[in-house]
């Protein structure tokens, strides 16, 4: 009877340290899936652009992602949220695509404009730029996808200007390392 208990406990304690690596993966695997419906915005050698629109599914992966938000005090983060609204920049398990979404706190219809700024850890940088338009409350998303890199950091900034007039700008320092591949 001892036996049996020890082993299944030892079985469940395994399945709990287990079970957050396999939803890291099925995360990432969603993103994947997900970014295959985007449309192509622009494209070279070095990266294609890809715009998701106002698909509030894939906005809510890249959110809910959870490399989305850092726990340190010390390293940047890839989400924030503020008094302008959220943005959120997530780096995908292949080390060659940035996910990156915003949604302004407007009621208006909106036009995002920005930057996703790749830096290279070899010394190389790029500025990729961004954007999309939304309606009501919505969000707006896209990926860069990089054929090949050795590495580095990707920040989004930018600014979305409401038919009212008004301006809800990315908060600084919303940022996401990415790996070599």
């Amino acid at each position: 009877m001892k036996k049996l208990f020890l082993s299944t406990l030892f079985m469940l304690f395994s399945l709990i340290l287990v079970t957050p690596t396999f939803a890291s993966e099925t995360d990432d695997q969603k993103l994947e899936e997900l970014a295959q419906k985007g449309e192509i915005v622009y494209q070279d050698d070095e990266v294609t652009v890809r715009s998701f629109g106002e698909d509030e599914e894939i906005a809510n992966a890249i959110y809910n992602h959870p490399d989305s938000v850092s726990e340190t005090l010390f390293s940047p983060f890839s989400s924030s949220t503020g008094p302008g609204g959220r943005s959120s920049i997530v780096a995908g398990d292949s080390g060659r695509i940035v996910y990156w979404t915003v949604r302004p706190a407007t009621a208006w219809p909106y036009n995002f404009t920005g930057t996703v700024k790749l830096r290279y850890y070899s010394g190389f940088s790029r500025n990729q730029a961004v954007g999309g338009m939304g309606a009501l409350s919505s969000s707006v998303s896209g990926s860069v996808s990089m054929n090949k890199n050795n590495g580095g950091v990707a920040s989004l900034s930018g600014t979305a200007h409401a038919l009212s007039g008004d301006k809800y700008r990315v908060l600084p320092g919303v940022s996401t390392t990415f790996r070599a591949n």
